[in-house]
């Protein structure tokens, strides 16, 4: 079993201060250094706009200034860990208001982002389409609407008028009918709503979640360095439901993350999708992209206890 290193983690720690966006400093800061949760709230807040959405590039492969669901749902994802705050719930209930209004009746969800996003730099899976009035991303309803969903219910209490038992039975049935999973970023999502649901529904999307990973999982190690889903995207911490995930995969999984970072420490780790797409006015999109995945692979070899104190 492999361990990152202190001075392998201490470099790559300099490296992330020197690089990395304010607010992917700032989650490393309170996941590793005790940071001061009201901190990165600060900086989550930076990205809400005045309709309670979030927008202005968070995500960092579409720079559009507007509120999207999508970039709300990073947010929601952040402000998660620190929901204790009374500042972050007042960001929240905000983000929460913009999700009633922005909910789409016809689709039973959202989509993830409006045309406008054809207006500033985006990466080519983010290009809304005219004819199909949706993105290649919307194909697959779940990213972002279950994870939304998620958010919603775990929130509930700010809630005006949404009918969150009908909306869940929907996000259920979505899945269930389904023969063939096609997007591993569809079934991050639906993780993120297993967690909140009860006991009885997480019963019916247990099933459908363990075939979707089979399905979609990649197993040979010899790819990893692609971009495919591995068995630590499904289970990040060792507390999570593994739906039949490998172990022994998790713990080459982890290996594999560890030699990762060795390898890259002293600059960071390069997204698996590759800079082509990064070109001119995207270029600053894929210097944040490695600060925030060198960050993600930290806090889940941290999560595994792989990092030596």
């Amino acid at each position: 079993m492999l361990k990152l290193s202190k001075q392998s983690f201490k470099t790559v720690s300099n490296k992330l201060k020197e690089l990395a966006r304010p607010l992917d400093l700032e989650l490393f800061n309170y996941h590793f250094n005790n940071g001061d949760k009201e901190d990165l709230i600060t900086e989550i807040k930076k990205y809400q706009n005045e309709d309670g959405g979030f927008g202005n590039a968070l995500e960092p492969d579409f720079r559009l200034p507007l509120s999207t669901p999508m970039a709300t749902s990073i947010a929601l994802r952040h402000l998660n860990i620190v929901d204790n705050s009374s500042t972050a719930q007042k960001i929240i209930k905000k983000a929460v208001s913009y999700l009633e209004k922005n909910y789409d009746k016809t689709r039973n969800g959202w989509y993830a982002v409006p045309k406008e996003v054809n207006d500033y730099p985006h990466t080519p899976w983010w290009h809304y389409d005219p004819e199909n009035k949706m993105t290649v991303i919307d194909e697959n309803w779940g990213n972002p609407s279950a994870e939304l969903l998620a958010y919603l219910l775990r929130y509930k209490d700010y809630l005006n008028r949404f009918d969150l038992n009908s909306l869940v039975e929907k996000a259920v049935e979505n899945i269930q009918h389904k023969k063939k999973y096609q997007s591993e970023n569809e079934i991050y999502c639906y993780l993120k709503l297993y967690d909140e649901i009860d006991s009885k529904k997480k019963e019916q999307l247990k099933v459908s979640i363990a075939e979707a990973i089979k399905q979609l999982i990649e197993y040979d190690q010899d790819k990893w360095q692609e971009y495919v889903p591995l068995p630590l995207d499904f289970v990040p911490a060792p507390e999570k439901e593994r739906f039949g995930v490998s172990k022994s995969k998790i713990e080459a999984n982890l290996d594999f993350y560890v030699k990762l970072i060795e390898k890259s420490r002293d600059t960071l780790v390069k997204p698996p999708w590759g800079e082509s797409f990064y070109q001119t006015d995207l270029k600053e999109a894929y210097l944040e992209w490695q600060g925030n995945w060198t960050l993600k692979i930290l806090i889940t070899l941290d999560n595994y206890g792989r990092i030596e104190k």
